[in-house]
């Protein structure tokens, strides 16, 4: 069964340091959809399908949604997507309108009050559907509601009784039939009533554009705005029909590795290097490439290395394919966390612009993303069995002179460099960079300034040859709907007062010429902080040796610094307080080597962060065991436990010999 995922985003402010800004694009007209205003940005969000499968539940999908509202929402993960078996057996039970019937035994609430319970968290509710009428509905011919026909009335028998490789028992409707778009628009009628905000639709075929085209067609007649997915390894050469129909489109098979006990495979995780190199001129706002789930967050369930969860997420975000979490949402690792809640990799998911791949050469390859700003983000990856050296020449990217580097995983400014950058990557690694060359520096405030006063802005940027006058655009949001500021001047400058403080601002400038108005580059900057920044969140800590432990945190905005607190805990779970160990850290990452670290004992870190305003609260904590304390512990347990055993069977010994004892006396006293 092909699976995969969720809905539509309006995009984050995703926040970096230094210069290095989040661009993004001019908010055109959604191209995708011609029936919905949606996709603005690939949707982030939570499936069922990898890790639950054909038994989700009310329960199961209540529980997801409390995980995704209260550790990842705050990242821009918006979508709850129940991904099929929510349903009795099409084959036998629908509804009185032939549509499928809600299971009451997992669901017994029912949709809308599931809906409800997503919605009230801030969430949003997916759902799942599949091409065709049931079996069910045809046997019992049950009537298309609001009309005077029967589910026999719209079938094409001549086709049979198996529409798509999901269901067998679905048969195909001829929409040429009165009452067949009729039976489509009840279901999505059903649906709307539910509540819900995305629809996947599984099975799409070529030979099926007529059924995509009257679910479009439903959906709209709801008025309720349902951003629309195609699944399952679609046609490229129908994409000009996806892109009309739908806000994202499945560009190949399941990621999951079936049959195995893991979640996912790496050899389907790098089929998908091709597709984003074949598909990446058709994504856009409006709509987006989906590569499938994620499945990076289960620890060893997963199936893959450490280096290959960074490069498959990495791949996916580089592409700004649909980004979704497939795993178990109440089981999750904290590795994995970090991953899907690095905010700089999400802003290039987030980004607007879909990766172009600019080489491949053997089992190295580079996507970049190019910025509206003249900043680039690229991604470098080694899909080989061994260590290879990655290079991107800046010149290949048309950047003249030297670029600014940083590190988007580990949150590094990285420096200036000339020519380019090369990366030696072990096997499946990858490395994710933003580069901003040194002559796109020329806008004032410059991108991702902070601490801008509110009172008076002055922005200014580089005249362009042949303009008129400039139209400058400021807005709060990174897609430029809440515009606050619209004025058009004659020369490369434009003041702007009175803004918020504490308010991150996206201003856009465009040189006019004539009737011709064309795009310089989208900025931004965040006025005076008068806040202590949040604390620090998923801090990792990684104990190789005795030697040392590596620390790393997502940054806190507004933060200046950095301070470590740890306490020792030993064996036997007794601990200390926590104690301050550094300060004035200006990045989110330390290496505790301050003295040697003791054998047996686990460490506990807290981390906050600070400006001139406050410390922030401590982060939640994070541990690194000593791998000898691990081992120890185990030990002890398999020995508490033999001498558990032991005891057990000598007071087991002791009383069958006082009770053989007791017979014998008895006997003799008789």
């Amino acid at each position: 069964m092909l699976k995969k995922i969720i809905t539509t985003f309006v995009s984050c402010s995703i926040v970096l340091s230094g210069i290095f800004s989040f661009p993004v694009l001019s908010p055109n007209k959604a191209e995708a959809s011609s029936y919905n205003d949606l996709a603005e940005r690939p949707f982030m969000g939570w499936s069922s399908w990898s890790s639950i499968r054909k038994k989700p539940t009310e329960d199961k999908i209540k529980a997801a949604a409390d995980v995704l509202a209260s550790k990842f929402k705050s990242h821009g993960y918006q979508y709850v997507n129940l991904d099929d078996y929510y349903m009795l057996d099409w084959r036998t039970t629908v509804d009185e309108y032939g549509r499928w019937a809600v299971d009451p035994e997992k669901f017994p609430n029912g949709m809308k009050a599931l809906g409800d319970y997503i919605h009230n968290k801030g969430l949003k509710f997916g759902h799942y559907v599949t091409l065709g009428i049931p079996k069910a509905a045809v046997d019992q011919n049950t009537p298309i509601e609001g009309t005077p026909y029967h589910a026999k009335d719209i079938v094409d028998f001549s086709k049979g009784n198996k529409k798509n490789f999901n269901y067998e028992e679905m048969y195909a409707i001829d929409f040429s039939k009165p009452g067949a778009q009729e039976f489509i628009d009840s279901w999505a009628k059903l649906f709307a009533s539910y509540g819900i905000d995305y629809l996947k639709i599984d099975g799409v075929r070529n030979q099926d554009i007529a059924d995509v085209e009257a679910w479009a067609k439903a959906l709209e007649k709801t008025g309720r705005p349902i951003h629309v997915e195609l699944s399952n390894n679609l046609d490229i050469k129908h994409i000009s029909t996806w892109k009309q129909l739908s806000n994202g489109w499945r560009t190949d098979h399941d990621v999951e590795a079936y049959g195995t006990p893991y979640l996912a495979s790496w050899k389907k995780v790098t089929r998908r290097f091709d597709d984003v190199a074949e598909w990446q001129p058709y994504a856009g706002p409006g709509g987006w490439n989906d590569l499938d789930s994620l499945n990076v967050a289960n620890g060893s369930k997963d199936g893959l290395t450490k280096d290959e969860k960074i490069s498959y997420v990495s791949l996916w975000a580089i592409a700004a394919s649909q980004f979704v979490i497939g795993n178990d949402l109440t089981k999750l690792d904290d590795f994995g966390l970090s991953l899907l809640t690095n905010d700089e990799i999400l802003g290039v998911n987030q980004s607007g612009v879909a990766g172009k791949r600019l080489y491949k050469k053997g089992d190295t390859q580079v996507f970049y993303q190019s910025l509206p700003d003249g900043s680039y983000n690229i991604a470098l990856f080694n899909t080989g069995s061994s260590t290879h050296d990655v290079r991107v020449k800046w010149a290949d990217l048309g950047i003249e002179g030297s670029a600014l580097v940083r590190d988007l995983w580990s949150h590094q400014d990285l420096g200036s460099m000339e020519n380019g950058f090369t990366a030696k990557l072990s096997t499946h690694g990858s490395r994710m960079i933003k580069v901003v060359p040194a002559s796109s520096l020329t806008v004032s405030p410059e991108s991702r300034a902070t601490g801008v006063n509110p009172s008076k802005v002055t922005l200014n940027w580089e005249a362009s040859p042949n303009t008129d006058s400039y139209h400058v655009q400021v807005a709060t949001d990174p897609s430029l709907k809440n515009i606050v500021v619209d004025q058009t001047v004659s020369l490369p400058t434009a003041d702007v007062k009175n803004l918020e403080k504490d308010t991150r601002y996206y201003w856009k400038v465009s040189s006019l010429f004539g009737e011709t108005e064309k795009q310089i580059g989208i900025y931004t900057f965040h006025t005076e902080i008068t806040k202590v920044p949040n604390e620090p969140d998923w801090v990792l800590a990684d104990r190789k040796n005795n030697d040392s432990v590596s620390l790393s945190w997502n940054p806190s905005f507004g933060a200046a610094s950095y301070t470590v607190y740890r306490k020792e805990i030993n064996i036997i779970g007794l601990s200390s307080g926590y104690k301050q160990i550094v300060s004035d850290i200006s990045n989110p990452n330390y290496m505790d080597n301050s003295a040697k670290l003791k054998s047996g004992v686990t460490y506990s870190y807290k981390v906050t962060a600070a400006n001139k305003i406050g410390e922030s609260k401590r982060s939640v904590e994070g541990y690194s065991d000593d791998q000898s304390s691990v081992k120890m512990t185990a030990l002890l347990i398999v020995s508490f436990t033999l001498a558990a055993v032991a005891i057990i069977f000598i007071i087991a010994r002791i009383k069958s010999k006082s009770t053989k004892q007791a017979e014998l006396a008895n006997k003799r006293a008789s």
